[in-house]
């Protein structure tokens, strides 16, 4: 089971950096690095391995006890997000929710002397 954590919590991690509006300010700025650690950043294939790494670390440190439970939580957490994520894509089309068709004209409605704005 820790294996299907860790593999679903580093494909999280990674999507999330290479993805996510909220790292690309330090993406934009690893990606001007020119040595290898820059390479690794940049490269979703080499970032995975690296990250699996630390993800079986942490979860292994806590299986046996040591002071990794803390970090145990959070690789779990990514773990049942890309779950969540792989649901809401295969279920997308059965579960959209209808936008609703609201008349903001309705708001600023002078006879009925409600006003927003």
């Amino acid at each position: 089971m820790s294996l299907i954590v860790a593999a679903l919590a580093t494909w999280q991690i990674v999507e999330i950096w290479h993805h996510s509006l909220l790292t690309a300010p330090f993406r934009a700025r690893t990606e001007m690095w020119t040595n290898k650690i820059g390479e690794l950043l940049s490269c979703p294939f080499c970032l995975s391995v690296w990250v699996a790494l630390l993800c079986v670390v942490v979860l292994s440190m806590a299986e046996y006890g040591l002071a990794g439970w803390c970090g145990s939580i959070a690789v779990h957490a990514f773990a049942v997000s890309r779950l969540a994520n792989l649901g809401n894509d295969f279920f997308k089309q059965c579960t959209l929710t209808p936008k609703a068709s609201f008349n903001y004209d309705e708001l600023d409605d002078p006879e009925s002397g409600d006003s927003v704005g």
